[in-house]
Formats: C-alpha cells, sequence, structure tokens
C-alpha cells in the first residue's frame, strides 16, 4: 500500500547499488538560521493552495535490470487531496481525498480503495505526504530525525528514521526545495536493500484553477473494485 503513496509524495522507490543516503550537497543548517531557513520556505508554501505539475520518478533496484521511470502529471490541492495521473509504463490515476485512496488501473479494470478513516497505516502515509510538501519539519519529527542543509540556492531536508520498524526498509528521506520555489522540486528515498526512488516535479503552475470534481474518481460498473482495507471483500461498480 505504501508503495503507490510515496510514489506521490511521494510517497516507493528502487536502485542498482547499494546506497546508505542520498547524497546532499551544502552546509548544515543549526539554530536560529535553521529555523529562519525553513520558516521562510514555509511562508511561501502557504500562499500555495493548488498546484499542477509534471511527476517524474526514477526507480531502481538490485533485482531489476534497469532503471524503471514513470511519467505523469500531479494535481494537488492543500492540505491533502492530490490526483497523479500516470501515462507511462502503464497507465494509472491515483487519487487522495479527505476519505480514501484510490488507485485506478483503466487497462485492467482494476481499482483498490482505501478508507483512510480507518487505516491507519493509509492515513500515516498520507499525513507524512502533506508534511513534507509542506516543510511542516514539526511533524516530521515525530517519526524522523531531520537535518537541514543550504547550498546552491536551495534547501534539503534530509530524515533518517526514529522507529525500527521503518528503518527497517527506509535509510533515508531527501526532500529538495529552491529558495524561490513555493513546493519541493525533488524527493529522493533509500532502501535498506540497495533501491532508492527519485520523484522531480517540473513545469509546476501554482495556484491553477482546478474542476470542481478535480478529486473525484468516477467509475463504471464493469471496473472490479477492491476495498483493501477490508481483506477478501470486493465490489463492482464506480465511485
Amino acid at each position: 500500500m505504501a508503495r503507490p503513496i510515496a510514489v506521490v509524495a511521494a510517497l516507493l522507490l528502487w536502485s542498482s547499488v547499494p546506497w546508505a543516503t542520498a547524497t546532499v550537497a551544502g552546509t548544515p543548517l543549526e539554530g536560529e538560521e535553521r529555523a529562519r531557513a525553513i520558516e521562510q520556505l514555509q511562508a511561501r508554501q502557504r500562499e500555495a493552495k493548488t498546484l499542477r505539475a509534471v511527476v517524474v520518478q526514477r526507480k531502481r533496484h538490485p533485482s531489476l535490470k534497469g532503471e524503471v521511470v514513470t511519467e505523469g502529471t500531479l494535481l494537488l490541492s492543500r492540505p491533502n487531496r492530490l490526483r497523479w495521473e500516470v501515462a507511462t509504463p502503464e497507465r494509472a490515476i491515483i487519487v487522495i481525498d479527505d476519505q480514501a485512496l484510490v488507485i485506478y488501473r483503466p487497462e485492467r479494470k482494476e481499482a483498490e480503495r482505501r478508507d483512510l478513516r480507518d487505516d491507519f497505516g493509509a492515513r500515516a502515509v498520507v499525513d507524512f505526504m502533506a508534511a513534507g510538501m509542506s516543510f511542516d519539519v514539526a511533524e516530521m519529527e515525530k517519526r524522523f530525525q531531520v537535518a537541514v542543509y543550504r547550498g546552491d540556492g536551495r534547501l534539503s531536508l534530509v530524515l533518517t528514521p526514529r522507529s525500527r520498524w521503518v528503518a527497517r526498509a527506509i535509510a533515508s528521506v531527501t526532500i529538495t526545495q529552491g529558495d524561490a520555489d513555493p513546493l519541493p522540486r525533488q524527493i529522493v528515498i533509500v532502501g535498506q536493500k540497495g533501491d532508492r526512488t527519485e520523484t522531480s516535479l517540473a513545469q509546476a503552475v501554482v495556484n491553477p484553477p482546478l474542476a470542481e470534481d478535480a478529486f473525484t474518481l468516477r467509475l463504471g460498473p464493469e471496473v472490479r473494485m477492491v476495498e483493501v482495507h477490508r481483506p477478501g471483500q470486493e465490489s463492482a461498480g464506480g465511485r
């Protein structure tokens, strides 16, 4: 479940050689300088209510022969509504609203749905995604140790899991944002087994008008819907 979301968010990841952490260029920030840099970014981000961007995700993993590249278009509405339409290598639509996560694969005529109100794991991933997109360091520090670096006109946050359970899968998460950007331009997740996922946002349009139903996914009766949070329960039809 976490993989499709982290794909979003950001939230995942794979690489062909062992990586301990993502490479970060810059000077570590501490104290007042650290707090001031984060507040400046957060002030700009508070002005961005909606976003449209092109997303390119590159995954590498020791079990894969080469790099897997996923491309698509992202719509985002604060605080936690998201629609990611994946064009390649396989068409898929991922929608997150206040209540549910839905992953729809048109070619297969299949969809998966998780109710965020009673699925703690899914809710935690969505909350992490929202914190990462807003540089909410206080929220991220509940689950990660956060180091802040500045260099080449960018601010980077390097997150190391506090939880042993999370650390079994993830070595680090690096979120990078330009000093003039309203939202992160890159998220890199490095796994413990030589895997890496790099998600980049480009051609971003801040505060574009979005349709009323941009985050609603209506599926026809021919689509097989699986309620993932209730094992074994399936239903045909749309939402």
